[in-house]
């Protein structure tokens, strides 16, 4: 062996990428510990506990191209990429790294909270897309292409950013939007009852009946919950099953979240404005209740639900369903059609 050469395992790994390797994977096992305590005290995030499973599988998925192009079996033409761009690169691991440290230090010492949080995910993030990029090789140990590099970090997108959905998300996006969103939802859904001639008031996010009964749309009715867990969802399926190369398949996973929280929304318009018509014709207690009017905990209680949780749990197979049929479909866009045979 000559001097300097890394050694390689039976995979085809040095051991410089090994290392790096059981780096983040330990850095991914601290933010799981790290974000537990959020996805069990939080019931908007209990998806949170797939996502150590959904990332590894992704990563399962593509670990034969990403190998590929780790240990240089796999090259894709371009020219290098620029010198600056490198160091570039190598200065963000650093910096992630440190946030991560940061992070984890103030994790340990101070418990749970917004900085600790945000510094661990955004540090395992840039940390692990800056050391793919930096570990891609070329044929032969030469330089690597730079269409190279930015393809192995685009297989790496899914399974380090979906650690921004389950955690930061609720610090960046919850607690920011969650009061917008009730706002929006009481208005839309009083507009549609004013439009189908109800005689209701509105103060703050309650709906006041004609006959005085009256229906709050809680926090619980904002949609934070179908938003986040639809944008995990769709961000799981256009890692899976959308297709393409660069840009392609990156524009289509753009757009499939983009549709994720769209749907999640009108449909949890729809879910509201169904209860508040259910709440209107039935009254406002008989939305704990099931559909035959028993209460829960008494015999023959519905083992579907109350009425208001039966309206949640269809709103989101819709939501799902939903987004299943929008696969093949953003596959479609932009794909040239085969001709028919003469």
């Amino acid at each position: 062996m000559s001097a300097g050469t890394q050694p390689t395992s039976p995979s085809g790994l040095d051991g410089t990428t090994r290392g790096l390797g059981w780096l983040l994977l330990g850095m991914a096992a601290f933010t799981t510990w790290d974000q537990w305590a959020i996805w069990s005290t939080k019931e908007d995030y209990g998806f949170g506990y797939l996502v150590p499973l959904f990332s590894g599988y992704v990563l399962w998925e593509r670990w034969d191209d990403l190998k590929a192009l780790l240990v240089g079996t796999r090259s894709i033409p371009s020219a290098p990429s620029p010198r600056l761009v490198i160091i570039a690169a190598q200065v963000i691991a650093f910096a992630a790294l440190a946030t991560f440290g940061l992070g984890a230090a103030a994790r340990a010492i101070f418990g749970t909270g917004i900085g600790p949080t945000l510094a661990i995910s955004f540090g395992l993030t840039g940390t692990a897309l800056a050391l793919t990029f930096i570990s891609v090789r070329g044929p032969q140990d030469t330089e690597a292409t730079s269409y190279a590099r930015w393809s192995a970090v685009g297989l790496m997108i899914f399974p380090t950013a979906v650690w921004l959905i389950s955690g930061p998300f609720l610090f960046l996006i919850d607690n920011q939007i969650k009061g917008a969103l009730l706002t929006n939802v009481t208005e839309i859904v009083s507009g549609i009852l004013r439009a189908s001639d109800q005689a209701i008031r509105v103060s703050g996010n309650t709906i006041i009946f004609p006959n005085g009964d009256a229906v709050g749309v809680a926090e619980a009715c904002s949609g934070i919950r179908s938003l986040s867990a639809c944008v995990f969802a769709g961000a799981f399926l256009g890692a899976v099953f959308l297709e393409g190369g660069f840009p392609g398949a990156l524009l289509r996973r753009v757009a499939m979240i983009a549709l994720s929280g769209l749907t999640a929304i009108l449909l949890n318009i729809g879910r509201n404005t169904y209860l508040t018509f259910y709440a209107l014709r039935h009254s406002s207690k008989s939305l704990e209740r099931d559909w035959n009017g028993i209460e829960h905990g008494q015999v023959g209680f519905s083992a579907l639900g109350t009425i208001h949780d039966l309206a949640g749990n269809v709103a989101m197979v819709a939501a799902l369903i939903i987004l299943v049929a929008c696969v093949p479909l953003l596959n479609r866009i932009g794909r040239p059609r085969t001709p028919l045979p003469a």
